[in-house]
């Protein structure tokens, strides 16, 4: 009888082992929070996070005669260009120039710039870092949405491209507005 009692003892012991080493890599397993990059232009004066992960790249753009500043931000595996596909979705941060012939943020966002036409007409009121601004979703391609305010003579708009307010891109948007500070 104590051969089948030690037995069971051995088992019990070895499963409470093996519990307690599980549960100890649980506790070290814990992910931590997502590194964060740092954008800063001190021409355009102001700057934002962005996690780990993405690219960042910036160009000059000429739409409708007027050249305009634009900051892309997309997923490093995205990088490389797809063939026969449309590009990624993405978190855009487009500037331009608001002293020649200047507009109220209800003027640029019905004018041909914008692609608030694309949407449903919606606008909402809201701020960034303490500027008025103007929220509106559009679709085209993907889903999109976009907030403009006015800063230093400037329009800036900072649009997002996705497939659904779920994507990893959607939140990217929302942590750049959350850390975009003006100077």
């Amino acid at each position: 009888m104590k051969g089948p009692i030690i037995g069971i003892v051995i088992v019990l012991a070895l499963l409470a082992t093996g519990a307690i080493f599980y549960a100890s890599d649980a506790l070290q397993a814990v992910p931590a929070a997502p590194v964060e990059q740092t954008y800063a232009n001190d021409l355009f004066e102001f700057s934002f996070s962005y996690p780990t992960g993405y690219l960042l790249a910036e160009s000059e753009v000429g739409v409708l005669g007027r050249t305009h500043h634009v900051i892309s931000i997309i997923k490093e595996e995205d990088a490389v260009p797809r063939v026969y596909s449309e590009g990624p979705t993405a978190v855009t941060v487009d500037i331009y120039q608001n002293d020649t012939k200047p507009q109220t943020l209800e003027e640029w966002a019905q004018s041909d710039e914008s692609n608030a036409k694309l949407g449903d007409g919606v606008m909402t009121e809201g701020t960034v870092d303490g500027a008025p601004a103007l929220r509106y979703t559009w679709s085209g391609l993907y889903q999109g949405e976009t907030t403009v305010f006015l800063h230093n003579d400037r329009i800036v708009a900072v649009s997002v491209t996705y497939m659904s307010q779920a994507d990893d891109i959607y939140a990217v948007y929302g942590m750049l507005l959350n850390s975009l500070r003006l100077r």
